[in-house]
């Protein structure tokens, strides 16, 4: 009977208590966001809740949506809920919860919620100022300004690393002011305004560019400014990514769009430098840095702020721009360059870099879909290695990667230009070898080898020429060639280039032409001769060759299928072994192999037959002008003896 009334009892007891048993038991889960609350259309963002206990099913609610996320977790601590591409629709407040996954009915406490911003970048950032600029005095008002282009949003006023959420205020016209009376040393930092629209209440604008407000401690100098800084750029996988950091004396903060935080923390904080090194560099992390400083005994008596710099962070998305010189090739001293740089984005700003110059790059914004930067009266401090890249307007801190690079090669007057030839000198099939010889006049230079203006190959030689073979010949390789020299301490001042030379690559695919005389056989001098060129292609470009001739050859357009070559007037300098060819015009530097050749056979002129060639010619007049000579100087013999006899 006891033992009836105790279960009974026990009985009720459960039931009076099963509200707290099946209720809230468990503590409550952390919760947040990676990598930020605040996420652009089209990121991804993961919020991660973590419980107490193996063994969890995790629910993530978000406020106004009946149907939660849930996620199951057997053998750990930690639910992860991705979005990976983040809509308008996304942005909200979320709170997380669990239970066990053996007994639904034993519940955590719900967390404390966290919101996700969704930054939409069709809204136009806002501007902010402060009243009054520069350091500030302890004890002042100041009054932060923030000013936007649209009606019915709701401003916030952000400050980097404070926790707290952000102050709101409702806009009086397009603008609020955010007042902070009797400034002291904890209201120093970093601030950034947004707004969202009251009918979007968690999308966001993006921040505004940051400002300043810098509380004047005594006793603190002006810190030194940056010592380095890095070029960042895309790394593995193309997500904007490197390693690198920034030398700062003693303090780094970030002057972000939306904030200004402490990056990292002295390397050598018993120095009186410091690095900030950044592991993994993403594109988050592009903004304006500076550095100060505060004791470590207050914390608050910060020093002004050094000058910026900054953090550009390559995206390998955006399309390689591409860089040109005008002139090309090694420019005369005095002269004037123009380097275009042209891309294919719209509404973004160019920059011009050289390699080696510590000074900020020069920028321009284009005309149309390229920038032109001009050189006026061209030195040799010019001279060097350019490229150029570009950023969006929206994005200032993002950039595209740098172009392939010019060289802009300034040329020494006391650098006599080089000579330069082909071996073999007749052209050269596909597959075959060339070697391109320059011959300078200077020991221990280096030469280049420019091809369309555009460097090809470099070699340094032990004597006075240099030596650029090309062992497989492809079409690639043909084109036209010069090339120059400089001193192999520097490239910025070299001698002017050569004359040019043609590498023609003779395929074998095209069909061989025809060759013919007219008239045949043997030729009498001062006859008109013409050689006829025939091939099956049209559209093409006739060349005349003579076995010998060191001159380039004669060319023609064709009339049809075929050109004329007319030699009037034959002389025995025209007798010789002749050929054909022909070069598409699309190809100018590829020829057909030539044709089989005809013999030009001029007759020997007869005894007593006055020859009328060019070289008779030149005999006669030199003959008529020895004559002529020679009876001036008898005449003038006669008249000096004529005037002596009394």
């Amino acid at each position: 009977m006891a033992s009836a009334l105790t279960v009974l009892f026990l009985s009720c007891w459960l039931a009076g208590h099963s509200g707290a048993w099946e209720g809230r038991e468990y503590p409550k889960p952390t919760v947040w966001v990676s990598p930020s609350r605040v996420v652009a259309v089209g990121g991804s963002v993961t919020i991660r809740c973590e419980g107490s206990y193996l063994g969890l099913e995790f629910v993530l609610p978000k406020a106004g949506h009946p149907n939660p996320q849930v996620q199951t977790v057997p053998d750990g601590t930690v639910a992860e809920f991705p979005i990976p591409s983040v809509g308008r629709e996304d942005g909200g407040s979320y709170t997380c919860e669990y239970h066990s996954i053996t007994d639904e009915n034993r519940w955590s406490y719900v967390s404390d919620p966290i919101e996700i911003i969704v930054g939409d970048p069709s809204l136009p950032r806002p501007s902010i100022s402060l009243s009054p600029t520069g350091v500030t005095a302890p004890g002042a008002d100041v009054t932060s300004r923030c000013r936007g282009q649209s009606r019915d949003v709701r401003f916030f006023l952000h400050k980097a690393g404070d926790l707290n959420p952000p102050r709101h205020m409702d806009p009086a016209g397009d603008g609020a002011e955010f007042r902070i009376p009797t400034v002291g040393r904890q209201h120093g930092g970093s601030y950034g305004c947004s707004y969202r629209p009251r009918s979007e209440p968690f999308v966001s604008s993006q921040p505004s560019h940051p400002v300043q407000l810098v509380v004047a401690g005594e006793g603190l100098p002006h810190p030194c400014c940056p010592v380095g800084g890095e070029w960042l750029g895309a790394g593995p996988g193309g997500s904007p990514s490197a390693h690198g950091g920034f030398r700062f004396v003693s303090f780094c903060r970030k002057r972000n769009l939306s904030e200004t935080q402490q990056v990292g923390r002295p390397e050598d904080p018993d120095g009186f430098g410091a690095v900030f090194p950044i592991s993994t560099v993403h594109q988050e992390n592009d903004g304006s840095y500076s550095c100060s400083y505060h004791s470590r005994s207050e914390p608050f008596a910060v020093s002004s702020p050094s000058d910026p710099v900054q953090l550009v962070v390559r995206d390998p998305s955006l399309p390689r721009p591409s860089i040109s010189l005008s002139p090309t090739g090694v420019t005369a001293p005095g002269a004037d360059v123009t380097i275009r740089c042209q891309g294919q984005p719209r509404d973004v700003r160019f920059f011009l870099h050289k390699a080696g110059d510590l000074n900020p790059p020069r920028h321009m914004d284009p005309a149309g879909d390229g920038a032109e930067f001009r050189i006026p009266t061209v030195g040799r401090q010019h001279g060097g290695s350019y490229g150029c890249s570009y950023r969006p307007r929206s994005e200032p801190f993002v950039s595209s990667q740098p172009s392939h690079p010019v060289q802009l090669v300034v040329a020494e007057p006391s650098y006599p230009k080089p000579s330069i030839s082909l071996n073999p000198s007749g052209g050269v099939s596909l597959g075959g070898a060339v070697a391109v010889w320059c011959r300078g006049q200077h020991q221990g230079m280096r030469f280049v080898l420019n091809k369309e203006g555009r460097r090809f190959q470099t070699v340094d030689p032990k004597g006075l020429e240099a030596v650029f073979p090309i062992s497989n010949v492809s079409r690639e390789d043909r084109g036209r060639y010069n090339c120059s020299y400089h001193s192999r301490s520097g490239s910025a001042a070299a001698s002017s280039p050569s004359d040019p030379v043609e590498l023609v690559v003779t395929d074998p695919s095209l069909p061989r032409p025809s060759i013919s005389l007219s008239p045949t056989g043997v030729t009498a001098p001062g006859a008109n001769v013409t050689i006829r060129c025939q091939g099956q292609r049209r559209d093409v470009r006739f060349f005349l060759h003579k076995a010998g001739d060191l001159n380039p050859p004669r060319h023609m357009d064709p009339a049809g299928d075929g050109a004329e070559f007319r030699i009037p007037t034959v002389g025995r300098q025209h007798g010789g072994s002749y050929g054909c060819s022909y070069r598409p015009r699309s190809e100018p530097f590829v020829s057909s192999q030539p044709s089989d050749p005809v013999q030009l056979v001029v007759a020997a002129a007869p005894p007593g037959h006055q020859d009328f060639t060019y070289a008779n010619i030149a005999r006669l007049a030199l003959s008529a002008m020895v004559l002529l000579i020679m009876g001036l100087i008898l005449a003038e013999a006669c008249y000096s003896r004529s005037r002596e006899v009394p």
